[in-house]
């Protein structure tokens, strides 16, 4: 208890830090030989402190603690060869617990997007995602899990006569976990075509056909084969309205068990409003199949439809909100704990708000609130947690 109250202490003290002002760093200006108008490096730093109600998301023996997160990193902004672009960021989470310091650990993100843009209409593009971590993947498993995930992807697209294009994509992604659950440990493949239309100059409608596999390193029962159908809209609705959203139709079959297969409709993307130059409204969607350890099922549907908000009301002061809702569907029958056996359900919903203020263009603080849940027809997944927050960043 005594921890706790110092460590809730220390995080109001936090809030009313004071740091010395530094600029951010115009790498063409200390060098102008380099002639790259936009250079910019940016290192940051943020302190935070979390209290937590149910760090291991558990349905009962419910424990708390306060997390103490000191963030370092930097991004990159690099401007090249006219329309070239090179933006690379990377930070580390070093977590220290008040009460259980069994869970202190470090997490890792790296974060890169190369663009090339040529003339003639051919464009190319690379993207890096690498996520070291101990927050749990997905919505199925809950508590403190390890695992490392890299996604590599690759893709260029060439327009032709002023309305078309075609692109080519792959993406490759490394999954490994620790070892209570390394039976999940994969890497998947996915290569894709995409058709656009110019049908505004900011507007394009798409069809996309993809083909996938997933190899699992120690289960060769979970290897699926996959093909996607997806149709969508890139760039403006509106004025006001963009789109990224993708629909369609997954067909995931197992390599060689015979567990369930997945047909069916998924979607991944979001719709942004922005009605006033101040306010910006986005509408999330993800629905697709993702891995399961839960008895005798190898997947799960996952659908999640998040709306979140933002709103700056003025040039230091910055609102935010969103509220989610989805549920998790089972294909296979388990067994509950008083020996009858039914399909899987869970509901999940949540909200978070937010304020952020900018002190100074190189001092930031804000404060947040996280609620979420999870209600099981298989009572003992249920669980609620609360993350309340403060932080303090510097950017230089």
């Amino acid at each position: 208890m005594v921890k706790r109250t110092l460590a809730a202490v220390a995080a109001l003290g936090l809030l009313f830090a004071v740091a010395h002002p530094a600029a951010a760093v115009d790498l063409n200006a200390v060098w102008p030989d380099l002639d790259m108008p936009g250079f910019t490096f940016t290192p940051f730093f943020t302190e935070r402190v979390e209290y937590e109600s149910n760090i291991f998301q558990a349905p009962s023996r419910i424990q708390d603690d306060v997390i103490f997160k000191q963030i370092p990193g930097f991004v990159i902004a690099l401007p090249f060869g006219g329309s070239h672009r090179l933006d690379f960021g990377a930070r580390a989470e070093i977590l220290r617990y008040a009460d259980r310091s069994e869970q202190d650990t470090e997490h890792y993100f790296v974060l890169g997007n190369l663009r090339l843009d040529f003339p003639g209409g051919l464009k190319a593009g690379l993207k890096e995602d690498f996520a070291h971590t101990s927050y749990p993947p997905g919505t199925e498993l809950t508590g403190r899990i390890d695992s490392t995930t890299n996604i590599l992807a690759p893709g260029v697209e060439y327009g032709f006569a002023d309305r078309y294009a075609i692109g080519l994509d792959y993406a490759w992604t490394h999954v490994n976990l620790e070892s209570r659950v390394d039976q999940l440990d994969r890497d998947e493949h996915l290569i894709g075509l995409t058709g656009f239309y110019r049908v505004q100059p900011k507007t394009d409608v798409l069809l996309n056909v993809s083909y996938g596999e997933k190899d699992f390193d120690s289960v060769s029962q979970r290897d699926v084969t996959r093909w996607l159908v997806l149709g969508g809209v890139r760039g403006f609705l509106t004025a006001q309205l963009t789109s990224t959203l993708r629909v369609g139709y997954e067909n995931r079959q197992a390599d060689a068990s015979r567990r369930s297969d997945y047909e069916g409709f998924v979607a991944n993307g979001d719709v942004v409003w922005q009605p006033l130059e101040r306010t910006r409204v986005s509408l999330i969607v993800d629905r697709s199949p993702q891995e399961s350890t839960f008895a005798t099922n190898f997947w799960y549907l996952s659908t999640i439809v998040t709306l979140a908000a933002e709103h700056k009301l003025n040039s230091k002061i910055t609102l935010s909100g969103r509220v989610f809702g989805g549920a998790n569907d089972y294909p296979d029958k388990g067994g509950k704990v008083n020996g009858t056996f039914d399909w899987r359900t869970d509901d999940l919903a949540g909200f978070g708000l937010g304020v952020d203020y900018q002190i100074q263009r190189w001092l930031g603080v804000g404060l947040d609130w996280q609620w979420t849940t999870r209600d099981s027809n298989f009572n003992t997944f249920d669980y609620t947690n609360n993350v309340v927050a403060g932080k303090v960043t510097l950017s230089f």
